[in-house]
């Protein structure tokens, strides 16, 4: 399986060292973008074309016609925090994204039948995990560094694209609990939610450690959908020793350890045309369930707390975890001629079981401005603020550290907060630059800092900023 891995990303690699091609900064959703399927149709202009390196003379656009789609975009930042965290520091992070499409309709009469196939080289170093000590990672491209396949899929679409069904190793957050608005912002947060991804092994089949599944999306009406995805909940492989991100180093694994992560999400949209004079909202519910099992975070299975000297060690077994979520992005005023140029706002939260979780509840709200000045109709500003919250049993699991080892000033854990500031400054349609600011209050949840002396010290908020470029090949 994994030679099968290997041949994806060199393929991909190859084919856009031969022929360059568009991109797009967003995971694949439903398929090939609009401007893909218009195969790269549009202005040819250095500063006016979609992508830096153009159709290279219309071979790109040949492709595409017989079905055959090479995209690549790069993310580039480096952020630094001068204030707070575990430590000062500064990092440099990047994510070039490899993407080959196949449209089997153009290529052999197969109507609906498509091919996805993503890798990536990930550089850098991790600034969240090393400097700040942050529960959520500081920027969602920070990963170990690495060249790894991350999707390899097929979808069949159905009467109209009523039905998709999409099989193969998949990206959990393609699909499911993403919020449009908060997509827009760096820190990890406002992508896949703490909810989920302190909560699951290994974060769950999300960036960068896709996972074997399935996804079923059904659209009843233009406003109304609903989508269900099963996933192995251990996209890592089972534990050995090593972190996640290095037991699955290629993401050519393929896991199927430790049970299955189910998701179900019910969509409703409305003013989502080109053509729509009305505001544009997304409004979704959805629930989550995970088969495998964990550990009381507080009570041994004698009933003994953990912290306590005659504790086993083992927390209580516990078969499964669930969560509930819900997510709002409406915009609230149109401003410009494009259908999202204006204020929009977002907002996400839900809840899961404190007894066996880290975050027991989390929340994320925030602002975009779409077009800021009439002579920027495509640069975005926004600002965003995220609260998640410690579970109980953790909470309580701390205060009887303090009391077992007679350390009453050792810190309680309670939540972790962000608030970012972020503008994205449109170039060129290939290229945005985007300086970032961001505020985190309580790192890790309120927790001690490993540097302190005798470890009693909580981490001090921490201050990040940086800058992060994007450029689509």
């Amino acid at each position: 399986m994994r030679l099968i891995g290997y041949g994806v990303v060199f393929l991909g690699a190859n084919l856009l060292l031969a022929e360059p091609a568009a991109a797009s900064d967003e995971h694949h959703d439903d398929g090939p973008s609009e401007e893909a399927v218009d195969c790269y149709g549009g202005p040819s202009g250095f500063w006016e074309r979609s992508t830096l390196p153009g159709d290279f003379g219309g071979v790109r656009s040949a492709l595409c016609k017989k079905g055959i789609q090479l995209s690549a975009i790069h993310i580039g930042e480096f952020l630094t925090n001068p204030v707070g965290g575990q430590k000062r520091g500064g990092k440099y992070q990047g994510r070039t994204e490899l993407d080959l499409d196949l449209d089997f309709d153009k290529m052999a009469g197969v109507s609906g039948l498509t091919v996805h196939a993503s890798s990536y080289w990930l550089q850098g170093g991790r600034l969240g995990e090393k400097s700040v000590g942050s529960l959520m990672a500081v920027s969602n491209i920070e990963a170990v560094p690495s060249l790894r396949l991350y999707t390899l899929w097929l979808q069949q679409n159905l009467w109209d694209d009523m039905v998709s069904l999409r099989i193969g190793q998949l990206a959990a957050d393609d699909d499911f609990l993403i919020s449009t608005g908060a997509a827009n912002f760096v820190n990890s947060t406002f992508g896949w939610a703490p909810l989920v991804s302190t909560n699951l092994p290994s974060s769950g089949p999300v960036f960068p450690l896709a996972a074997p599944g399935a996804r079923l999306k059904l659209a009843f009406t233009d406003e109304w959908s609903w989508k269900v995805g099963v996933f192995t909940v251990e996209p890592a492989g089972r534990p050995n020793g090593q972190p996640p991100h290095w037991r699955n180093h290629d993401g050519t694994l393929f896991s199927f350890a430790a049970g299955t992560f189910d998701i179900s999400e019910l969509a409703y949209s409305i003013n989502q045309g080109k053509d729509d004079t009305g505001l544009a909202g997304t409004y979704k519910l959805g629930a989550w369930y995970a088969s495998n099992r964990y550990n009381d975070q507080r009570w041994d299975s004698t009933g003994t707390s953990l912290a306590s000297p005659n504790s086993t060690g083992v927390g209580k077994p516990i078969r499964g975890n669930w969560g509930i979520y819900g997510v709002v992005d409406q915009m609230l005023v149109r401003t410009g001629q494009g259908p999202d140029q204006g204020l929009s706002a977002f907002l996400r939260g839900g809840g899961a079981p404190s007894d066996r979780n880290v975050v027991a509840w989390d929340l994320h709200t925030g602002l975009t401005l779409k077009g800021p000045h009439e002579s920027r109709p495509d640069d975005l500003v926004g600002i965003a603020f995220t609260f998640a919250s410690i579970s109980n049993s953790l909470q309580a699991l701390d205060r009887d550290n303090r009391f077992f080892n007679n350390l009453p000033t050792r810190p309680v854990r309670d939540y972790e907060s962000v608030i970012e500031l972020t503008y994205q400054a449109a170039l060129t349609p290939w290229w945005i630059l985007q300086p970032d600011f961001q505020y985190i209050i309580h790192p890790g949840g309120n927790v001690p800092n490993p540097n302190s002396e005798g470890g009693l010290k909580k981490i001090e908020n921490a201050v990040v900023m940086g800058i992060r470029t994007t450029l689509k090949f």
